[in-house]
């Protein structure tokens, strides 16, 4: 009787982490973490967590059962026909186009395996399928976006002072090569 209780306040510990993560990412993607073959070794699942990692993210292998009856209490809907078999699914905090780069990196890094395989993803109440994963991996990461608004945001500061630079550029050039003839006739 006491093991029993152990059991189920054990699964709702685990059924509260994993209804945390789906509620506070901004995207999911389900994988299978086994593939055709063996599937991955430790190492290389604890590589694609730090890289995951880097990127905002975190990859968790679940329980199916627990990760449909968190997506239920969250009115998560349309992942139930991927969650079968061995699921890892990857959490995206921060960045989703990062966290789908590094994922789909990984993958094409470990081709070989098979593994991840792409299920499907969740993101802003929509189930992504694998073509909208790759696209959204496609895009800037968010660092590279920053960087990106950064610099159009100078370009006009350095327009300006081009401009304004311009005019003594232009004297400085007149001068040398007055310079430049004043000693041609003087070495004459």
């Amino acid at each position: 009787m006491k093991s029993h209780a152990v059991k189920m306040a054990r699964k709702e510990k685990l059924l509260a982490e994993v209804r945390d993560r789906f509620d506070r990412s901004s995207i999911a993607i389900l994988t299978d973490y086994r593939g055709d073959g063996s599937g991955m070794t430790v190492k290389e699942i604890s590589e694609l967590r730090t890289k995951l990692r880097e990127n905002g993210g975190e990859y968790c292998v679940v329980k199916n059962t627990l990760a449909r009856k968190a997506c239920a209490e969250l009115g998560v809907e349309g992942l139930d026909g991927d969650l079968k078999g061995p699921t890892a699914i990857a959490f995206g905090y921060d960045d989703p186009a990062g966290v789908a780069k590094a994922l789909l990196d990984f993958a094409k890094e470990n081709k070989a395996k098979g593994v991840p395989d792409f299920r499907s993803g969740y993101m802003d109440g929509k189930v992504l399928a694998k073509e909208d994963i790759q696209a959204l991996a496609d895009l800037p990461t968010l660092p590279q976006l920053q960087t990106q608004i950064l610099g159009l945001m100078l370009a006009p500061h350095r327009n300006v002072l081009g401009v304004l630079n311009a005019p003594g550029r232009q004297v400085a050039q007149l001068l040398e090569a007055w310079r430049a003839k004043q000693e041609e006739e003087g070495g004459n």
